[in-house]
């Protein structure tokens, strides 16, 4: 069974109006996707961060209630997931990636992270540029950066895996190396192309429960205009189609998809891609193409 967790905040990033898309992407796309494709499913109580009165001074931003929310969303998770069940986490920007992760590592303690994204998200308090705390989700889970706020069941250094890293700050850059963290950027994908990494990722998950967590500004501006953070440059969506396509043959236990943001999209066009990609990852088949033929047919 596919449990559904609408994880709605903006709380950790600059991207206001995050919040919305967890709704906006069932009711626009994904439930339609997930019933063509005969998905059973299930959707759990939607959790929504409240915005600390007053965050002056501070220098992470909504600290206290992003733990708190990350709090609620693990509880949520590893009390509704049984057995087999997949959790498929709608942010909501990339904070939200905290709870939904540290609650894999909890139901499977051999889970692994396949972190699509622009951006490695292994700041830490000291060094973040922004204070924000969707730039801390890995670090976080690794056992580093907010970690001690949570004490939970962390990752291995060799269990997470980052793919079309773009914009890395320095601090993110010293980290990755000292960890010896496995990370491919959109030059390692431009230069070996997209099988080839993704062959050598599957190599090194090796079959072991797998994680994905899908940040939507991972993928070229062009095809994913409603996002906090644009990314000219990015995957393009044959890239990211395929590689979507091919961790669906993987031992998948959860997945997220952040960082959509409804009021800056054009025509839905991110609103839909992220209905496609969510489908693709569970092994179905919601492409723009299937789209249309469901709507010509109707």
């Amino acid at each position: 069974m596919l449990k559904i967790v609408q994880a709605a905040t903006s709380l950790g990033s600059f991207n206001q109006g995050s919040e919305k898309a967890p709704a906006t992407i069932l009711n626009t796309t994904l439930r339609a996707g997930l019933e063509k494709n005969k998905f059973p499913f299930s959707e759990l109580e939607p959790i929504v961060a409240v915005k600390e009165a007053d965050n002056t001074g501070k220098k992470l931003r909504n600290l206290d209630s992003l733990i708190s929310f990350n709090k609620t969303l693990f509880e949520q998770i590893t009390s509704s997931a049984v057995d087999k069940d997949i959790v498929l986490t709608l942010g909501g920007d990339h904070s939200i990636s905290i709870g939904s992760l540290f609650a894999s590592k909890a139901r499977n303690s051999q889970t692994c992270i396949v972190y699509i994204d622009a951006h490695p998200d292994c700041s830490n308090p000291i060094d973040s540029p922004t204070g924000n705390i969707h730039g801390m989700p890995l670090s976080t889970v690794l056992g580093d950066a907010l970690w001690a706020d949570f004490e939970l069941p962390k990752y291995q250094y060799d269990e997470i895996f980052i793919v079309g890293a773009k914009d890395i700050d320095e601090a993110e850059y010293r980290y990755m190396q000292s960890h010896n963290i496995t990370y491919y950027t959109i030059d390692d994908i431009i230069r070996h192309g997209i099988a080839t990494v993704l062959d050598e990722v599957r190599q090194k998950v090796a079959g072991r429960p797998l994680h994905v967590s899908l940040d939507i500004d991972s993928i070229d501006s062009s095809e994913a205009p409603g996002t906090g953070i644009v990314n000219r440059g990015g995957l393009s969506y044959r890239e990211v189609s395929y590689l979507c396509r091919e961790l669906a043959k993987e031992d998948i236990i959860a997945l997220d998809c952040v960082e959509v943001n409804p009021e800056r999209d054009i025509d839905n066009k991110t609103v839909l891609l992220a209905g496609d990609l969510c489908v693709s990852l569970l092994g179905g088949d919601w492409s723009p193409y299937t789209q249309y033929l469901e709507k010509d047919t109707n």
